[in-house]
């Protein structure tokens, strides 16, 4: 495989502000935009925990089959710092919030997202030396990035977004009464792929979202190839054939976009980007695709993982139900939606307890010290924050659904700052964090309005990922008009 290009020249400057190992710039230049990944770093052999390939094929399937219990066993095992190896990755796992929040936060701009993702997702495309993504951006470019993005989240346009769900959403529901029953999890998943193609792409064609339910799947399972080289992997295979796939779909659309006046998202970026003077039309499309890749399923992962809880707890599904007939019949906009609290504690409680992103990726660009350990420059470094939301030490009884612990009265996620970080912290913040609330919201109120839901063939679901995180199984609900 010929190397790829050298990265396009940009008018950005470089992130000459932070403070970075010299042997880190001079591997990857710009930390910034990174031209090339780091290789392993050694170095916390004084650390707590464990090491090995073996090992780390042991955990990377624990990981998978029982997720943030996992973590949780760990954490309690080794303490807020330990060696933690993850396939054939070696890391430092950091599970104390004071400190993943000043890493999040990164005021001191120690820490590099750019090269934490690398790792996970490094040759997704072998025809660029940079991982163009929203999160595989730092300092300077990344403020570019975010504003690039920006007019796509707007208030108007998240209106729009919401209209659009709602159209997709009553059929879809329909379909579940006339059957009086679903197997939840692939049928959410169709439907926020098809909510997806509309919103970010403004296509309504089925065959379309289907195609992009297989491409981003594809892509996902690709972060958690134990060889990240298509001659080796399968998995990896696939994941870099799928991206392309996308890349050249959406390459071939941009001059279009620009000139017309569609509201989708990819639309709005496209007329967007010439402001950005550096970002060329190739970065532009890689960096939308980092954006769908982190939208994409991650909504319909935390609404089945929502589905369970409510079928599981009928008190609540009632408290829920009841306020979505208060509000009437749907669908309805966006500022409406705002004001289901009970649905906001319930999905925020159902992040908390089933995680959708169990950690954060960070490098560190030179020596630092965490919660008291020493980290060598270039280390990957994991950021737990998944085991975090059940420490019994800020949670009354984490392992229950307790919704009512973000009432205002208790307001248990601000016992501890950076014990609950669901979507991140700091610049690298989800950007969708509020679209994905919405459609969820839109989501349940269109469902519980019209119906109560109960477990087929009940069971005690576990935390899974794969690599994102939901509950296990496939949630089988009868659906009974009401």
């Amino acid at each position: 495989m010929s190397p790829p290009p050298p990265a396009p020249a940009s008018s950005v400057a470089p992130a000459a502000a932070a403070e970075v190992a010299p042997w880190i710039r001079a591997r990857v230049g710009d930390v910034g935009r990174p031209t090339a990944g780091l290789p392993p770093v050694r170095g916390g052999d004084h650390l707590p925990g464990e090491a090995g390939l073996v090992t780390g094929l042991r955990n990377l399937r624990a990981w998978m089959h029982t997720g943030v219990d996992f973590m949780r066993a760990r954490v309690e095992h080794y303490g807020p710092v330990f060696r933690l190896p993850v396939g054939p990755i070696a890391t430092v796992a950091v599970a104390d919030p004071e400190a993943i929040e000043r890493i999040l936060r990164n005021d001191d701009r120690a820490w590099s997202a750019a090269l934490g993702w690398r790792v996970f997702f490094d040759g997704i495309d072998p025809t660029r030396a940079t991982a163009d993504s929203p999160a595989s951006f730092d300092f300077e470019p990344h403020k570019d990035i975010r504003r690039l993005l920006q007019p796509g989240f707007s208030a108007a346009a998240l209106a729009g977004y919401v209209e659009q769900a709602g159209a997709v959403i009553a059929p879809t529901i329909d379909g579940w009464l006339a059957a009086r029953r679903v197997t939840f999890k692939p049928a959410a998943r169709r439907m926020f792929a098809t909510i997806a193609d509309r919103v970010f792409l403004g296509v309504e064609d089925p065959d379309e979202a289907a195609l992009l339910d297989r491409t981003m799947q594809a892509f996902w399972r690709g972060s958690i190839a134990v060889a990240k080289h298509p001659w080796l992997s399968p998995t990896w295979r696939r994941a870099t054939r799928a991206y392309a796939e996308l890349r050249d779909r959406l390459r071939g659309q941009v001059d279009a976009r620009r000139r017309g006046d569609a509201g989708d998202l990819f639309s709005r970026v496209c007329r967007a980007a010439p402001a950005i003077g550096w970002v060329d039309d190739d970065t532009l499309v890689a960096c939308y695709l980092g954006l769908m890749a982190a939208a994409f399923d991650t909504t319909a992962c935390a609404v089945t993982s929502m589905a369970y809880l409510l079928a599981t707890h009928p008190p609540w599904q009632e408290r829920l139900r009841a306020e979505a007939l208060a509000l009437g019949p749907g669908p309805l906009v966006a500022e409406q939606l705002k004001q289901l609290e009970l649905c906001d504690r319930a999905w925020r409680e159902t992040l908390r307890r089933f995680p959708v992103a169990p950690d954060v990726p960070r490098r560190p660009l030179r020596d630092v010290e965490v919660a008291g350990h020493a980290i060598p420059a270039g280390a990957m470094v994991l950021a737990l924050t998944a085991p975090l939301q059940l420490d019994p030490a800020v949670w009354t009884e984490p392992r229950a659904f307790d919704p009512d612990r973000f009432a205002p009265g208790r307001a248990e996620d601000r016992r501890r700052r950076g014990a609950y970080l669901p979507f991140g912290a700091g610049a690298h913040a989800c950007i969708g964090a509020q679209l994905a609330s919405l459609e969820a919201k839109a989501f349940w109120h269109a469902l519980l309005s019209r119906a109560r839901i109960r477990l087929a063939h009940p069971y005690h679901a576990r935390h899974e990922l794969s690599p994102l995180g939901s509950v296990s199984g496939d949630v089988e609900l009868i659906v009974e008009p009401a």
